[in-house]
């Protein structure tokens, strides 16, 4: 059965909190949020503080009020929890048994709980596909917060890890494959036969981390 069709997914995924709408914005959550969007429909070229303040409707001196410079705010926004999901949404479903889950099972369900956040944040998928094509400041900017999340996450990843298990090219490898199948899914629906917005195609995807993680793990304790 398909939770979602297509390439605008509207609804709500289970177990994924969705921000709620008709709060109201402080200007700092205006400013971040225009920012957002601006990143989303337009990428990266072409940003700068006066481009952000006509996008919110706002004085350049007010944001200036709010952030130190631009690149406070493009920091500010990578920061949030808008952009990117945090350690504690990554780890809420399973919080209370983590630390007894098996390392395989840990670092299975890191993977398996970025792809679940990023496919709630479809701006964050729009932003991740103009990032794909273009490299400079602003998205090395927006690239820190997130490598400090996941090494915040790894972090607290409780029994034997292999000391050969190298964790960097890991998570450089299924991070990567994480963030291109989920824009590939929000940009045209389909890769390699998989649309992860279809609950059936994301187990798989779900099961294949599983057996990718313990036969990692297996490999590294062996060559000790």
């Amino acid at each position: 059965m398909r939770s979602y069709q297509g390439r605008d997914p509207r609804g709500t995924m289970s177990g994924v909190k969705i921000i709620p709408i008709g709060k109201p914005r402080t200007v700092r959550q205006r400013i971040l949020e225009a920012l957002g969007d601006l990143l989303a429909k337009q990428g990266f070229d072409g940003l700068s503080l006066d481009l952000l303040a006509r996008t919110a409707g706002l004085e350049r001196g007010v944001i200036l009020r709010h952030f130190q410079d631009f690149d406070d705010v493009v920091t500010a926004f990578g920061q949030s929890s808008a952009f990117w999901p945090t350690v504690d949404e990554l780890r809420e479903d399973v919080a209370e048994r983590f630390a007894a889950m098996p390392p395989r099972a840990q670092l299975a369900h890191f993977f398996k709980a970025t792809i679940r956040g990023l496919l709630a944040r479809p701006r964050t998928l729009d932003i991740l596909a103009w990032e794909l094509m273009s490299r400079n400041r602003y998205t090395r900017l927006l690239e820190y917060p997130r490598v400090r999340s996941a090494l915040e996450f790894f972090e607290s990843v409780t029994g034997d890890v292999p000391e050969s298990l190298d964790l960097t090219a890991i998570v450089a490898v299924l991070g990567g494959a994480a963030i291109f199948l989920t824009v590939r899914s929000r940009q045209s629906g389909v890769f390699g036969g998989l649309n992860l917005y279809d609950d059936a195609d994301r187990e798989r995807v779900n099961r294949a981390l599983d057996l990718l993680l313990s036969g990692l793990i297996r490999e590294a304790e062996t060559r000790q």
